[in-house]
Order: structure tokens, then C-alpha cells, then sequence
């Protein structure tokens, strides 16, 4: 029975279509038409359900885990100085791969305003759904009253559809199935690999920047945690201490700056918070150089 159903759904997906269940067992023969009974209903759609998380769940939920799926999609094709091995291989145009930059870049830049808590939240919480999910043919404008020099948006407009266009481009390669291997997909990002969540597997990729107004800029990737723990140390002789709990995927340290004209090296590091314990590896240290400027006031 398990085995039919299975291939019964694999039949109809192309179609939209489901499983008849009196259809199924009138086909099988079994009480030529006969209701089925509620627990083996109940195990047709348990595995139906496992069925469509196999052969559908390789596009990430999550807006955050779906920017950083694009951006590996994008990398693992466009190189620094051309077309990657992959996207020769797979015969990915220039076209099609401007397109996979400028979408991973713009959608990127939504999760980044919008982890900052910007203002006009709404504003940039419906340009970021048309953006993943929208069928309109008119580009969406970033949100209005928001600064946008802190980091400067990208300059090319998308239209709306990311998430369309990357399934099918994502199709362009597993499509060509004499050539197509599983291992390059993961190299993209576009195969599933259901590895289990391990909270103390983790090590947060900190990155740090000098960002508004000189202070410094951090970004992370959250996946499934609470968020992070950075620690801090000014080389004021204390060493390294507890600096924030970071629950969003940017952090910007708003501590006072060095006198002006005066520089310092502060260096950052991080761990995972899972359930209110710091779980994982600490990271790498991330060194930021400030600098006091002159604060001007209206």
C-alpha cells in the first residue's frame, strides 16, 4: 500500500492532483470501492505529507535562510572574474546569471533593513512578500522615510517573482538530468539535505564593518537560533566581556567612540544562544577600527 500511494502521488503531482482514495481501492480491488478506514487514511496522508517535504523542501521557508540560499546559488555561478566551473558546465547565459546576482543582492538588502528594525516596518515587510512572491510587472521601490546610504541599496531594480525565477532556474540544471549531479546541487544550494538540527554544532560566521556614523556594523546568520552572545574586547587592558544578546541577524554597537582623531582596535567574537544557553563554538575574531569623528548637530 505504501509503495502504491507513493506512486500513485508521484503520477499525479505534475497535475496538481492528490490521491482519490475510493478511486485507489476500487482500482486495488480491495472491497471494489470500499470507504477506506480512518488509520489508513491517516497513514496516506502522513505519507504524503513526507513525500512533498522530499521532493519540495529544498527552497528555504525562512526570508532569512531563503537571501542566504540565493546568495549561495548566486556565488556558486557568478565568480570574480566570470562564469563559475558550475554555471559552464550547466550553460547558465550571462543573462540568466545577472538576473540569479541582482535578485540574491536585492533580496539581501531587505533582510538587512529589516533586521535592523527600520522604520516604516510595514512598508518593508510588504516590499520584501512582493519581492519572494509577487506577480506584478512593476519593480517594488524601497520604502520611503528610511535611509538608504547605510549600506547604499543595490542600483538594479527586480521585478517581483524571486522565489519563481529561482525555482526555475534552480530547474535550468536538475532539468538536465545526464549531466546533473546531486553533489553539484548542494555546491548551489538546491538540494535538500536534511541534516538534523544540531544547536551545539554550531559557530556563528560573524562579520563586522564600520558602519552609521562610524560605529561598528555586525552581521550573522541566525538559521534556528535564539540568536547570539558577543563579546568584546576594546585592548583596554580588561580583555574580552560580555558586550550584548543580539537576537536579530545585524547588530550595530553604539558604544561611545574614541576622542576625536583618535583610533582603536575593538575585536568581537560571538557564541549561539539556543533556549537561553550559549551553545556551539565560539567564532573567529572580527577586528573593527574606530575612529572618533566630530559630531555635528543642527
Amino acid at each position: 500500500m505504501v509503495v502504491q500511494i507513493i506512486q500513485i502521488e508521484k503520477e499525479r503531482e505534475e497535475t496538481g492532483g492528490g490521491i482519490n482514495f475510493h478511486e485507489y481501492y476500487k482500482s486495488e480491488g480491495e472491497g471494489l470501492g470500499r470507504v477506506p478506514t480512518k488509520a489508513e487514511i491517516i497513514q496516506a496522508i502522513v505519507l504524503m505529507v513526507i513525500l512533498s517535504v522530499i521532493t519540495h523542501n529544498y527552497v528555504e521557508r525562512n526570508d532569512a535562510d531563503f537571501s542566504a540560499q540565493l546568495t549561495k546559488f548566486s556565488k556558486s555561478l557568478n565568480g570574480t572574474s566570470g562564469p563559475t566551473a558550475l554555471a559552464i558546465k550547466y550553460g547558465y547565459t550571462t543573462d540568466q546569471l545577472l538576473s540569479i546576482k541582482n535578485d540574491a543582492e536585492a533580496f539581501a538588502y531587505f533582510i538587512l533593513k529589516h533586521g535592523t528594525g527600520a522604520s516604516y516596518s510595514k512598508g518593508w515587510t510588504d516590499t520584501g512578500f512582493e519581492l519572494r512572491s509577487g506577480k506584478g510587472t512593476v519593480s517594488p521601490t524601497w520604502p520611503m522615510g528610511d535611509p538608504l546610504d547605510d549600506p547604499i541599496p543595490p542600483t538594479t531594480f527586480v521585478l517581483p517573482g524571486i522565489e519563481f525565477r529561482f525555482r526555475i532556474n534552480a530547474s535550468f540544471a536538475k532539468d538536465q538530468k545526464a549531466i546533473y549531479l546531486t553533489a553539484d546541487g548542494i555546491t548551489m544550494g538546491i538540494e535538500s539535505t536534511n541534516s538534523p538540527f544540531v544547536p551545539g554544532d554550531g559557530t556563528p560566521d560573524l562579520e563586522g564593518a564600520v558602519g552609521s556614523g562610524g560605529h561598528p556594523f555586525f552581521k550573522y546568520t541566525k538559521k534556528k537560533y535564539q540568536g547570539i552572545n558577543i563579546y568584546k574586547n576594546s585592548n583596554d587592558g580588561k580583555g574580552f566581556v560580555f558586550s550584548h544578546t543580539v537576537n536579530d541577524p545585524t547588530y550595530t554597537d553604539y558604544a561611545a567612540l574614541p576622542a576625536v582623531g583618535v583610533s582603536a582596535v575593538w575585536v568581537y567574537r560571538a557564541f549561539y544562544l539556543y533556549k537561553g544557553e550559549e551553545v556551539g563554538t565560539i567564532s573567529k575574531d572580527v577586528s573593527v577600527t574606530v575612529t572618533g569623528i566630530v559630531v555635528v548637530t543642527p
